[in-house]
């Protein structure tokens, strides 16, 4: 069963969970984030497990899960997203195991990890006028790219 990883740098990793076993998904999950994860859920089709500690634990934003995530709910989230991220399907009927992200869901992840990577490079030429402007042109970037493999 496979999940991707999202990582600070917005580089995209494919995890091959096991199908049938809710403890080797657990245990999968929780190797790939370092620690703890938290199911959160932006699309009902996707279930993010986001590190329990968060920014409290030294990680480093995760712009890209932060991009999907917005526009996902296609509102600014008022909060980011931390340290690497495992997305996969939604859990079961019997709520054990996470399903495999539908093949749509997964080209947006991909595309929007892709932009994300290209942007934050063009931010190292030329820096954003501000916060507020980096956030608009990630979020303008984010919706095109939803659209558009939508």
């Amino acid at each position: 069963m496979r999940a991707w990883l999202v990582d600070e740098s917005a580089r995209l990793v494919a995890l091959d969970l096991h199908a049938d076993d809710a403890v080797a998904q657990s245990a999968q999950i929780r190797t790939a984030v370092g620690g703890s994860a938290e199911a959160a859920y932006y699309h009902r089709a996707t279930v993010l497990h986001v590190p329990a500690t968060g920014a409290r634990g030294g990680l480093s934003p995760n712009l890209a899960a932060w991009a999907l995530a917005c526009g996902w709910r296609t509102m600014e989230l008022p909060y980011l997203l931390y340290g690497p991220i495992v997305i996969t399907g939604p859990y079961g009927a019997d709520g054990s195991t996470v399903g495999e992200l539908p093949a749509r869901l997964t080209a947006q992840v991909r595309t929007v990890c892709g932009t994300v990577r290209e942007t934050m490079a063009g931010w190292r030429i030329r820096p954003p006028a501000s916060n507020e402007a980096a956030v608009a042109e990630l979020l303008a970037y984010t919706r095109r790219d939803l659209a558009a493999v939508n």
